[in-house]
């Protein structure tokens, strides 16, 4: 008789079936949805399979709402949140979504499960922020990646990649904050969210938050150590990448809704960064690539 597979495939998702008998925590379920339906909808109390999981989920843009005891949490992009089944939350799609929720999850199975996650959330609360290249989301990507490429088949390398993830919340969430002003950082990357897609440069930038341009480059290479447009250029990459996998526009219209005006200097621009061509990449490529590893420069 055959054996079953070690893990089954959805659309953007992979579970575990067989775990080793070893009483730790084993690598339950990794995935990457794209959520447009308010049927999306989970309830902590009623997951009976996921008992004893921790879930890690990461939102890469749209938005959705978690909901823990009496409080509301709207998860933004790179927002993340830590819940455990069984536990008395739920997180879903909102009706008045505008967009689709995008997002990676990871959910790690184990009887300690309930002592991690109360310590994971002394440290963060239920849900922190973190930035896209950072460490840990890194992390997460490339076990998704792996995952996706056939190369977690063993469940002990499976699971050794779930601790190697757990490992990466603690530093996460103990490491000091960078130095720099936090306040006049998030503005930033604010008014370039809402405004990547249009004509801005450094000058916009550091003038919309009141700071210099040199205290402005400064602030970012303490942060995410890089200068600001490079920030800009990587964010309008990911969006466009987001756009040729997920919609049939033309290249040359990506271009320009991501802030490129020259769809030819777009297509430079997007082979340096991610070493493809766009219509390559629409053909071939993953978005867990951009994330897993930093992009070419």
């Amino acid at each position: 008789m055959d054996k079953k597979p070690l893990f089954t495939r959805g659309s953007h998702s992979f579970t575990f079936q067989f775990f080793p008998e070893t009483g730790l925590l084993s690598l339950w379920n990794i995935g990457w949805e794209l959520q447009t339906s308010p049927s999306y909808y989970w309830d902590g109390n009623a997951r009976f399979i996921d008992n004893n999981t921790i879930i890690f989920q990461y939102t890469i843009s749209g938005r959705g709402i978690l909901e823990i005891d009496d409080r509301k949490y709207e998860l933004r992009q790179h927002q993340a949140f830590l819940v455990t089944v069984p536990g008395d939350h739920r997180y879903y799609y909102p009706k008045e979504a505008k967009e689709p929720w995008e997002f990676i999850y990871i959910a790690l199975q184990g009887p300690t499960v309930r002592d991690i996650w109360e310590r994971l959330v002394r440290k963060s609360g239920p849900v922190l922020k973190m930035e896209p290249n950072s460490p840990l989301i890194r992390s997460l990507f490339a076990i998704y990646a792996e995952t996706k490429a056939d190369r977690l088949r063993d469940p002990y390398v499976a699971a050794s990649q779930g601790y190697l993830f757990l490992l990466e919340c603690f530093r996460a969430l103990t490491e000091e904050t960078p130095p720099g002003d936090p306040y006049h950082y998030q503005q930033a990357l604010n008014y370039i969210e809402a405004n990547y897609h249009r004509q801005i440069s450094l000058d916009d930038i550091a003038e919309q938050i009141g700071l210099s341009r040199y205290s402005l480059t400064r602030l970012f290479k303490r942060h995410v150590h890089k200068p600001p447009m490079h920030y800009v250029t990587e964010l309008r990459i990911r969006k466009a990448c987001t756009l040729l996998l997920h919609t049939n526009y033309s290249v040359k219209k990506i271009a320009t809704d991501v802030g490129y005006l020259d769809d030819n200097y777009f297509h430079k621009v997007f082979k340096r960064y991610t070493g493809k061509s766009a219509s390559h990449f629409r053909r071939t490529g993953d978005l867990s690539q951009l994330y897993s590893s930093k992009m070419v420069k």
